[in-house]
């Protein structure tokens, strides 16, 4: 037995076969790390390049934008093209898709396939680019109901108005009364949310349980609040309430615009839900124009009297029509379907209820200066998205810069000769006319998804 228990022959190999066990071990944990590290990579390189791609949609859209704001500017400044270019046709320079590889549909030839495939073959890009660009000029701006001291300051100086008199709009009694000669942004929202609110009840109990009594007022003043100038409060006194209220939130109101649409969450009161039922109608962006093919079902009741739910979907029928579809190149265009086609106003109520609009600082047109850039980049697995909100300011301009031709000028010094009434829109017809002059694209918000 001792020779036995003595006996060392074997154990070399036992020692062998253990450290090979334990090398395997190492070897698949170092192996798998690798191939970990390797994906990693691979990947990070994937969202570089599909950044990459997404940037340069971006840019590509911007260059397109910038081609629309020079033939815009260019068909401003001659009456000729005016006329022989419609904002149509004008704003075809946009609103066309873009995509990485050019997609060949089941009907095409084969010279055009054959162009295709030449073109990305000797094309030194990799991946997939999708290029979308969408007009956001239907919209109304929520800024506009914020007040503005410097401008407050400004319009009473100028104002002959009793100083006893409350600057505040009470859009819910305004609403409730059928107020229809004047027009503010929070008369519009009342009206709006009420009727979206009230639609979404009907359907939805769980939703008319939580908002069956909902304070419209309380809302549009906190949000008011949120955004006016530090010093608004003396001009509301309803802004000692909504204080008290971000005072138990607790948080501080920013007390200036929006710039950024999910900004208005932090304002207390609106939820999801709510601001999901206006998102499609109003903004925080800086523009005052709706365009008049973009138009909305809401804002269309809003701006023509007695407009009903019928009478909304014979609009959009006719000017969707697929076969036939109408576009509205000016606001005579409109007025010619509301006045002459549908007969739901008269000539005279038309002008003047969209000189109240203008009145408040809304215009119509057809030629948008607020758009979304959607720009997604695509390369092997990895998916980046930019989302970018463009703006296109506007600057009155003199339509032409020819000399003046009359030989004596109005020796007036005074550009509105009754000051004691509405100042006159052109004081010497001589002068060149005013027409808008589109400048630089200026990217206002981005997001990354």
């Amino acid at each position: 037995m001792r020779q036995i228990l003595a006996n060392q022959r074997g154990i070399a190999l036992m020692m062998i076969m253990t450290s090979i066990i334990i090398l395997m071990a190492i070897y698949g944990d170092f192996t798998f790390d690798s191939k970990i590290s390797r994906l990693k990579t691979t990947n990070i390189l994937d969202r570089a390049q599909a950044k990459l791609l997404a940037e340069s949609g971006l840019q590509m859209a911007m260059t397109r934008l910038r081609l629309y704001k020079e033939a815009y500017n260019t068909i401003q400044n001659n009456q000729n093209l005016k006329q022989a270019v419609p904002a149509q046709l004008l704003n075809q320079l946009w609103e066309v898709p873009y995509i990485y590889p050019i997609p060949v549909g089941k009907g095409a030839n084969r010279a055009f396939k054959d162009t295709v495939d030449k073109f990305t073959k000797e094309s030194l890009m990799d991946g997939e680019i999708r290029v979308m660009v969408q007009n956001l000029s239907n919209r109304l701006n929520l800024n506009m109901l914020r007040i503005d001291m410097q401008k407050h300051a400004l319009q009473q100086a100028a104002s002959n108005n009793d100083p006893n008199h409350n600057v505040y709009d009470d859009a819910a009694t305004r609403a409730n009364y059928g107020n229809t000669n004047d027009f503010s942004v929070d008369q519009a929202l009342f009206i709006t949310l009420k009727r979206l609110v009230d639609e979404k009840k009907d359907k939805d109990d769980a939703f008319n349980d939580k908002y069956g009594n909902l304070d419209y007022q309380n809302l549009f003043t906190n949000l008011k609040y949120y955004m006016s100038d530090f010093g608004s409060q003396t001009l509301d006194p309803r802004f000692g309430e909504a204080e008290q209220t971000f005072q138990r939130a607790p948080m501080t109101p920013k007390f200036g615009p929006m710039v950024s649409a999910s900004e208005i969450y932090a304002v207390p009161g609106w939820d999801d839900q709510l601001i999901e039922l206006i998102q499609n109608d109003f903004s925080v962006y800086p523009t005052t124009q709706i365009d008049l093919n973009k138009i909305t079902a809401n804002f269309l009741k809003i701006l023509i009297p007695g407009m009903t739910d019928d009478g909304a979907a014979e609009f959009f029928k006719y000017r969707d029509d697929p076969v036939n579809p109408k576009f509205f190149n000016s606001i005579g265009d409109f007025k010619k379907y509301i006045v002459d086609t549908e007969r739901m106003m008269s000539d005279t109520a038309f002008d003047e209820r969209i000189k109240m609009f203008e009145k408040a600082g809304i215009s119509f047109g057809s030629n948008p200066n607020l758009f979304k850039i959607i720009s997604e980049g695509i390369y092997n697995r990895s998916t980046y998205t930019l989302v970018a909100t463009i703006l296109l300011p506007k600057q009155e301009t003199a339509a032409n810069t020819q000399p003046n031709p009359n030989p004596n000028p109005n020796p007036n010094p005074n550009p509105n000769p009754n000051p004691g009434g509405t100042p006159n829109p052109n004081p010497n017809p001589n002068q060149p006319a005013q027409s808008a002059q589109l400048l630089e694209p200026r990217i206002i918000e981005m997001q990354v998804n």
